[in-house]
């Protein structure tokens, strides 16, 4: 995913209570599933899937391929670009972290 600076002193313009969603954004966060479902949880459904209104790792952990919360994903877990590897292969590696490397050749030259 991408990288976005943090500006806390750049002011946003900010929503009141009361103040409509813009139509594009709010079939973005309630497509109309959603609203049908609003209120229910899974066991008030056919399917008796979770709803948006359960809270399970279903609904709190999205899996859509979005990397960062600006970008919006694709309906594909971001998880499949990654490798299956076996126990001897977690981790960093074979040689030094940074920790390490640090210690043996500092940055500021000083040891």
């Amino acid at each position: 995913g991408s990288m976005h600076e943090l500006e806390f002193d750049e002011e946003e313009p900010s929503a009141k209570i009361g103040d409509e969603l813009p139509e594009n954004e709010r079939e973005h966060l309630m497509p109309r599933e959603r609203v049908r479902e609003a209120g229910m949880t899974g066991a008030s459904t056919d399917d008796h899937e979770s709803t948006d209104d359960d809270m399970s790792p279903e609904t709190l952990i999205h899996e859509d391929g979005a990397r960062d919360a600006h970008e919006t994903g694709d309906d594909e877990q971001a998880d499949w670009d990654l490798s299956v590897v076996d126990e001897n292969d977690i981790g960093g590696g074979d040689g030094l972290d940074e920790a390490e490397m640090a210690d043996i050749d500092p940055l500021d030259g000083k040891r």
